[in-house]
């Protein structure tokens, strides 16, 4: 009897599958599943930090907007105090200012009666009362009623013109100490026999000059329009000025830098006394 011919083993298919699987996937996966996790957490960790680091950007420069403002208001708030205190106390100053500026008035009228009623009580007090009298009007101290001109300066509007050429600073359209000085002195020029820059009466001694801003008459501070009346011959005075150098500057002036300039004939000015000045030296006659 022949024996059947032997049969090769074949592989379980379990077996095969288990060596195909660890061949092809060398980790479980699990195995690969947490590993894909950690690779994702330092994303999803930045993902998730980055809203809070803006909203902690973000709390911190409003702090600092905060207090820079509180500084800043802190900071106006004094100024405004100060200059509403100083605003205050330029007010009360002035005021008291002109209370006695008004009494002086007063009393130096007073004197000018006594004075008139002591030198009329005889005939030597007559004559020297009308020596006194062109004296006291060459020297500015009593009022003066009659015609002349008045001149008006003014700043220009928003004070936006430059005036550098005229010696102020750029973008400065005020009216300067200097153009006081000098349609005072066109006046004088012109025949004006007394003048006075807002009811400040000029004398031989009288300043006119810049402090800051303001100007000064006779240390007076005072503020545009700055109104010069100048008593005189209307007629001759008038064109004497605007037809002179001074009066052709002005209106030169007028026309560039906007400043304002305006001349008119006036039949009645009154003029208010000059501030009495003390008298230093007297020597009598021989």
């Amino acid at each position: 009897m022949t024996a059947a011919p032997s049969r090769a083993p074949v592989a379980d298919e379990g077996s095969m599958s288990l060596l195909a699987t660890l061949t092809t996937h060398s980790l479980d996966e699990s195995y690969e599943e947490a590993a894909a996790r950690r690779r994702a957490a330092p994303q999803a960790e930045q993902e998730r930090s980055g809203p809070r680091v803006l909203v902690g950007v973000l709390v911190v420069l409003g702090l600092l907007t905060g207090a820079a403002a509180a500084h800043v208001r802190s900071r106006d708030d004094a100024a405004t105090a100060a200059r509403d205190q100083l605003a205050e106390e330029v007010s009360r100053r002035t005021d008291r200012t002109e209370a006695l500026a008004t009494q002086a008035r007063h009393l130096r009228r007073e004197v000018e009666q006594l004075q008139a009623t002591a030198l009329g009580a005889d005939t030597a007090g007559q004559r020297a009362a009308a020596e006194l009298a062109p004296l006291e009007l060459s020297t500015g101290l009593v009022p003066v009623v009659g015609p002349g001109v008045l001149v008006r300066l003014d700043d220009a509007d928003g004070a936006g013109q430059q005036a550098v050429d005229r010696g102020g600073a750029p973008g400065d359209g005020r009216v300067l100490d200097r153009d006081v000085q000098d349609v005072v002195n066109g006046l004088w020029a012109a025949g004006a026999e007394a003048i006075s820059i807002n009811d400040v009466r000029l004398t031989a001694l009288t300043a006119v000059r810049s402090a800051g801003e303001a100007i000064l008459v006779d240390f007076t501070p005072l503020s545009p329009p700055y109104l010069v009346r100048a008593v005189g011959d209307a007629g001759t005075l008038e064109p004497a000025f605007t037809e002179g150098p001074t009066g052709r500057r002005f209106a030169a002036y007028g026309a560039l830098y906007d400043l304002g300039f305006t001349v008119s004939r006036e039949s009645r000015l009154r003029l208010p006394a000059a501030r009495p000045r003390a008298l230093r030296s007297v020597q009598g006659a021989s």
